[in-house]
């Protein structure tokens, strides 16, 4: 690929966390300390390391933070960022960072073209990565922790990728379940060290607010979802991913809606017999089980639609999340969201994403992103679904 950017440095914004230097040979390498043709050793212990990976709504808008969570400050003259093309193996872009970072603090680079991008300590054009080449945070030559992998081209970030508090480990590639993405274009957590969740919190899933009780669950005129989330009443249990609700909400009623299939959104839990054209699949009748104890035993069932998105899948059946609670009188955010609980549980894989489901947020991460991360627990853990045998299934 050709090099489409000029060599050239945009003013510096001064930031409390890094006491910055400008120098013209911000894009030298450290005493030529790696070759152009050979490839980067890893050194594991480092407590500097990656913490964001920002990429706004272009591919322009984008940001790396790197924090020092070490008790001392570092010399950061002895950090170079090198990015990599494609599947290349040795860099074809490297700049160096500048100044002294405190314990506890962070460091943002951006790309020089990223206009929109307020705070920042370091502004290059030779931050070419948009999420998918690979780009590694280098001490003296080696790499002490890496996004993506070197030597492949596979995206490993999007929008606000933000890593775990629990995993600020330097790794020699990008462990997915290290990060948890919050929403496109959220820049509030650049130069903050911290992911304002912890693990455990992001693993309760999404959580519902008064706001969504308050919702309509279609928009008017339309058959596009509004976002909102009423109770419903359990009629006949079905698979892992599909039940029939009664009491539907009025809306839905108005447009000949009665007691429908709904089927759960981004979820796909392994098939049951169906007649003499589909034959059951390992944890299949494992997650109906499952899903029906749960249902059967809630004290509460919402349902809710995807804010501007379709009210029905390609069958016709109603589509959207369904929530529930064992309390009775539950608070909004008691409520547990079934979809995500299916995946974390281990009864199916995240499917069917769609631009609509990553506009549904809570607390800052949109719904998809924690189904995501779930199923990455669930990749890394190799349980159920992810890598377990069935024990209850004829093989």
């Amino acid at each position: 690929m050709k090099r489409l950017f000029a060599l050239f440095i945009l003013p510096l914004a001064s930031c409390s966390n890094a006491s910055l230097v400008s120098s013209s040979d911000a894009f030298s390498s450290i005493e030529d300390s790696i070759s152009q043709s050979s490839e980067i050793s890893f050194e594991a212990g480092s407590k500097v390391i990656f913490s964001e990976f920002y990429v706004g709504d272009s591919l322009r808008q984008r940001a790396l933070e790197i924090s020092n969570y070490g008790q001392e400050a570092v010399d950061l003259s002895k950090y170079e960022v090198a990015c990599f093309h494609g599947d290349a193996k040795v860099p074809e872009y490297r700049f160096r960072l500048q100044g002294t970072l405190q314990a506890n603090s962070s460091y943002v680079v951006r790309y020089s073209g990223s206009d929109s991008i307020a705070h920042y300590d370091l502004s290059t054009p030779d931050f070419v990565s948009d999420g998918s080449w690979p780009v590694a945070l280098l001490h003296n030559g080696k790499a002490v922790d890496v996004l993506g992998r070197i030597g492949d081209q596979l995206e490993f970030a999007y929008d606000d990728f933000v890593r775990k508090n629990e995993y600020r480990i330097g790794r020699e590639h990008s462990e997915a379940y290290d990060w948890i993405a919050y929403a496109q274009n959220d820049q509030s957590h650049l130069g903050n060290p911290s992911c304002p969740l912890s693990e455990a919190e992001i693993l309760e899933g999404p959580k519902l607010t008064q706001s969504d009780l308050d919702a309509p669950y279609v928009l008017e005129g339309t058959q596009l979802g509004g976002g909102g989330a009423e109770e419903v009443k359990l009629g006949y249990v079905g698979d892992g991913d599909t039940t029939t609700f009664s009491n539907l909400p009025a809306d839905l009623v108005n447009l000949g809606y009665s007691g429908d299939s709904f089927r759960y959104q981004n979820i796909d839990t392994p098939e049951i017999d169906h007649g003499s054209s589909i034959s059951a699949d390992p944890w299949g009748y494992a997650a109906k089980r499952w899903n029906n104890e749960i249902l059967r035993n809630a004290k509460h069932i919402l349902i809710q639609s995807v804010l501007n998105g379709p009210i029905t899948e390609n069958y016709g059946r109603l589509l959207g999340y369904v929530w529930y609670s064992n309390l009775v009188n539950p608070k909004p955010e008691d409520y547990i969201n079934l979809n995500h609980q299916t995946i974390l549980e281990g009864y199916s894989k995240i499917a069917f994403g769609s631009s609509k489901t990553l506009k549904m947020l809570s607390r800052g991460i949109p719904y998809y992103r924690y189904f995501e991360d779930a199923n990455n627990r669930g990749l890394k853990e190799g349980y159920k679904v992810f890598g377990e045998k069935d024990p209850d299934f004829a093989y």
